[in-house]
């Protein structure tokens, strides 16, 4: 909680989503070094981003869940002074994420409390399936963490994004139940927005009363409004977002100089890097 004299100003938040790590950090995916691509988001957004108040992971932390993988991400992300919250996505397994990354400064929590501020963080991943999907389990909470906090703000967080991209390839793996977590959410007059990851560009559209916000990847892009898979030549990046405490949302996506060195732009998706 901060000093009543900070009240008045916003809280800002770091996201960051889809690193797609390997246990071996040579590894690479796309024809880049996925390590070393996010390596250089997180140093930019740390060295660049004054007054952090925490970092948002929105999921596929991993491209090869396993324990070397998660605790190798801890190392790094312990080295920062601010919280990190993280979530799971479709190439996770949040078993392994509770187990071997939430660890000091790391967190698998599904609400955070700042302020006159919530955060939920839901985990929208179905087992084998690329696809998002809330359970009851998860619709659950988040009705209770709306219900039980009705004079905080809330962001709502998830890795799938519940709106259509118009990347039809990409739009058959967004969250399957939207129309039921709309209908919730929008019981809730003090639910602000939704933060997400999955679709690896940046998107911030407003439905139904709120801001839905997408996030680029630390790594690879994906091009929008095709039929299928196709990367884009714009570098990798991060999302700012500054929450008011009038409930007002401020938003600003922030990219590298470049696009990740030995980028291949014909890759003809997952399939050709055994996902």
């Amino acid at each position: 909680m901060r000093h009543a004299s900070e009240l008045t100003k916003p809280i800002l938040i770091i996201q960051i989503t889809d690193f797609h790590l390997f246990a071996d950090p040579m590894q690479t995916m796309m024809g880049i070094s996925t390590e070393k691509s996010f390596l250089a988001v997180l140093e930019h957004a740390w060295r660049n981003q004054d007054g952090v108040a925490l970092f948002l992971l929105t999921g596929d932390l991993a491209q090869e869940p396993s324990v070397t993988t998660y605790q190798r991400l801890g190392n790094h992300l312990n080295a920062l002074s601010v919280p990190c919250y993280c979530l799971p996505g479709n190439h996770d397994d949040p078993e392994l994420i509770r187990q071997s990354l939430a660890k000091g400064n790391i967190h698998y929590d599904s609400q955070v409390l700042l302020d006159g501020w919530q955060i939920i963080c839901l985990d929208s991943t179905v087992p084998l399936d690329p696809s998002g999907y809330l359970a009851p389990g998860q619709m659950d909470l988040l009705e209770a963490k709306l219900a039980e906090q009705p004079k905080r703000h809330a962001l709502i967080c998830l890795h799938h994004s519940p709106l259509p991209t118009g990347a039809r390839w990409l739009d058959t793996m967004k969250l399957f139940n939207d129309e039921s977590f709309f209908k919730l959410a929008g019981r809730y007059p003090q639910a602000r927005g939704v933060v997400y990851g999955h679709i690896h560009q940046a998107m911030d559209v407003t439905h139904n009363g709120l801001r839905l916000l997408g996030c680029p990847s630390t790594c690879f892009q994906f091009k929008p409004d095709t039929d299928d898979f196709a990367l884009d030549r714009v570098p990798q990046g991060y999302r700012c977002i500054e929450l008011h405490p009038d409930g007002k949302i401020s938003t600003k996506v922030v990219r590298m100089d470049s696009v990740p060195h030995g980028l291949e732009m014909d890759s003809n998706g997952y399939k050709d890097h055994g996902a």
